[in-house]
């Protein structure tokens, strides 16, 4: 019937839809919490060299945790200005070790710098997840609304295309049944397929009368 094929092409629409909707939600938060993660884990590694840095001049003053430290820090880059810090802290860092009142000030204010740097980075990276988040949930609203539409939708042609005919179809007889020999179908049908079908139980029950 090619009311049945309107159907399914309804029930097809709305389980594509539900299947985006699964995959987008899944893909978006899947690759969320990775990327959030792995910004984190640098910025958690960078700030863990800096306060390493930070012990090894105002509290060991040992130049060699230091360097150790800041090469570690070198191979962590991850924000923007990093590599302009560092630098500075290597031109300026043996002269602090050597005594330099003013050169260590330098060196410690350069690390505090850049431990700010990373920690507003990873503050940064929690803003974004939260709107990413956001994003993602009102998408998801609105094909769920969407796909209740096209549910409604889906609905609203059944019972046009088949369960009122089918009514119809049902009242016709029980009236028969009942002595109103005159109840007849109507006239026009929702669709070609339950207008052949009245037309031949209208004729049927004319022959019958």
């Amino acid at each position: 019937m090619h009311f049945s094929k309107k159907i399914h092409f309804y029930f097809i629409l709305l389980l594509i839809c539900t299947t985006i909707m699964a995959i987008a939600g899944i893909r978006g938060f899947s690759r969320l919490a990775p990327a959030i993660e792995e910004i984190n884990l640098h910025n958690t590694r960078s700030l863990y060299y800096a306060e390493q840095m930070l012990s090894a001049i105002a509290v060991k003053k040992n130049i060699n945790d230091f360097e150790k430290a800041i090469q570690s820090e070198k191979a962590n880059i991850t924000e923007q200005g990093e590599a302009e810090l560092i630098k500075k802290i290597e031109n300026n860092y043996n002269l602090a070790f050597k005594g330099n009142i003013q050169k260590e000030e330098e060196i410690i204010n350069y690390i505090i710098e850049l431990s700010k740097l990373n920690r507003n980075a990873m503050k940064r990276a929690t803003i974004k997840a939260h709107q990413l988040s956001s994003v993602g949930a009102w998408v998801i609203v609105f094909l769920t609304i969407f796909i209740w539409f096209l549910g409604g939708l889906v609905i609203k042609s059944i019972d046009k295309s088949f369960i009122n005919p089918m009514e119809e179809l049902k009242d016709v007889f029980q009236k028969y049944n009942q002595g109103n020999k005159l109840r007849r179908c109507p006239k026009q049908a929702p669709n070609k397929d339950f207008q052949n079908i009245y037309d031949a139980v209208n004729n049927l029950l004319d022959k019958l009368v």
